[in-house]
């Protein structure tokens, strides 16, 4: 960002388009005077009187009804407008906030109007920013309120709003703390080395230091459930043609999106749409269906669709029950077995209504270690079996997780990642009695990825990017 962050910024806060309000947000040391210059207040008689007036001092957090005015004195908008001063804002900066009508054209109009006073639209993610620099929160809080405001689950939302109360930063701290305490410990050693007195208890202190190594490990694993819950489990439904994948697509999505017909290789394209089970979003991808031959159309829908498993969270892998399991079958369940290792994998066996044809021992015999669900999406039988089971895979950790959620940005999971690793060294290098010397240098890595989190001396294009994914007026 190219900002200068004493200046006064203004932007539009609400999304685009008509809407029954509209708010526009101005931040900064002129932002009182930009706004008592330009707003008049109306009583119950309409009159218009001057807000503007010199011994007029706007209360704090109040709402005052009036209209804004142009350069000619002229009604622009019927609006409320709050003055809110330092440092108890958003910002931490004096804010006023003008509630106007939403729409395109008059809120348009009103922050063309500010500007033309010297005000800068502000940056995305600018307001935000200013509030991690002022000190009012810290970055782990400053990413949260992007995932409240992409949160497509109400377990998505929760697990959010815990970031921006704290409750993730919270945690960062305690183990900073406990980090400096062991590096400390590992001074005070150094200090005293001809002393017979031994200043480490090296018992005590491999526990605490594996203790932070576990707490790293689930807070790292939190983050993978977190990343589902925001960004939507990427699952993908396979199988050869005609077993009923779009059919299945069109049902988990409550709506005929995929086109269904009895001709095999009828979806050529990857289609793809969110939907939501029980509060876990899922990215749900329907693909052309796999077989070891095809038309040149047909191949080229069947890679997408490798490259789809690839990346996925969750494979459905769907059989057509009221036939033998073939060749084509157990073509694809070998091919998901290596593309898809080390993830989840739900076997559906489907068209139940028509009669099974496959038998418990050919089930066992070809899928061994798993349960084939089995389902009619013609009928809706059984499917409430695999809405359970893609539960049963977030929040057993099948998927990545377990109970306590944390919806985190990919920056964040990285880094975590990073810091179990500094832990993981340190206890390899205690256990293998190695100097206190080189624990403490990657006790000492460790902290800085802590640190990072938090938003400690981190460079400013880093800081830059991190806000540009925000959205203006946020």
């Amino acid at each position: 960002m190219s900002e200068n962050l004493d200046d006064t910024i203004v932007a539009v806060s609400t999304p685009p388009g008509e809407g029954g309000i509209g708010i526009v947000r101005m931040s900064g040391p002129d932002a009182f005077t930009i706004a008592r210059g330009i707003f008049a207040r109306a009583r119950k008689n309409k009159k218009i009187i001057r807000i503007c007036e010199e011994n007029f001092v706007p209360q704090k957090r109040r709402l005052y009804y009036g209209y804004i005015l142009n350069e000619a004195g002229r009604e622009m908008d019927e609006v409320l407008i709050s003055f809110m001063p330092a440092p108890y804002t958003y910002t931490c900066e004096d804010v006023v906030e003008i509630n106007a009508h939403g729409g395109i054209i008059p809120l348009g109009n009103i922050l063309n109007l500010i500007m033309g006073m010297g005000v800068r639209l502000a940056e995305p993610g600018e307001f935000t920013k200013r509030a991690f620099i002022n000190g009012r929160i810290d970055l782990v809080q400053a990413e949260s309120v992007l995932a409240v405001i992409n949160a497509k689950t109400s377990q998505g939302l929760q697990s959010s709003l815990l970031g921006l109360k704290g409750y993730l930063s919270r945690e960062i701290k305690e183990m900073s703390d406990e980090l400096l305490s062991l590096r400390a410990a590992i001074e005070a050693d150094s200090d005293f080395p001809l002393e017979d007195v031994e200043m480490v208890d090296y018992g005590l202190f491999r526990e605490r230091l594996a203790n932070l190594r576990d707490k790293a490990a689930s807070m790292h694993r939190r983050s993978k459930k977190g990343r589902i819950l925001q960004d939507g489990l990427q699952t993908v439904i396979v199988g050869k043609p005609n077993v009923g994948k779009s059919s299945l697509y069109n049902y988990l999505l409550k709506e005929e999106r995929a086109i269904v017909t009895n001709i095999p290789g009828t979806t050529r394209d990857l289609l793809t749409d969110y939907v939501n089970i029980n509060g876990v979003p899922l990215k749900l991808v329907d693909t052309a269906g796999l077989r070891r031959d095809g038309e040149e159309v047909e191949k080229i829908g069947m890679e997408y669709s490798r490259k789809a498993i690839t990346t996925a969270d969750l494979i459905i892998f769907m059989l057509d029950l009221s036939a033998a399991v073939d060749e084509e079958d157990m073509w694809i369940f070998k091919n998901l077995s290596h593309n898809g290792k080390g993830k989840g994998l739900i076997i559906v066996g489907n068209k139940i209504d028509r009669g099974i044809k496959v038998t418990e021992e050919v089930i066992e015999r070809n899928f061994p270690g798993y349960g084939v669900i089995k389902t009619s999406v013609a009928t809706g039988k059984g499917l409430d079996k695999l809405e359970q089971a893609i539960m049963d895979m977030v929040f057993t950790g099948q998927t990545g997780g377990d109970e306590g959620a944390l919806v985190m940005a990919a920056r964040q999971g990285a880094l975590i990642e990073k810091l179990v690793s500094g832990l993981e060294d340190a206890v390899t290098s205690l256990n293998n009695n190695l100097p206190l010397d080189l624990v403490s240098i990657d006790l000492q890595q460790a902290y800085g990825q802590l640190q990072n989190l938090l938003g400690e001396e981190l460079p400013a294009d880093t800081l830059d990017y991190i806000f540009s994914n925000f959205c203006i007026g946020k």
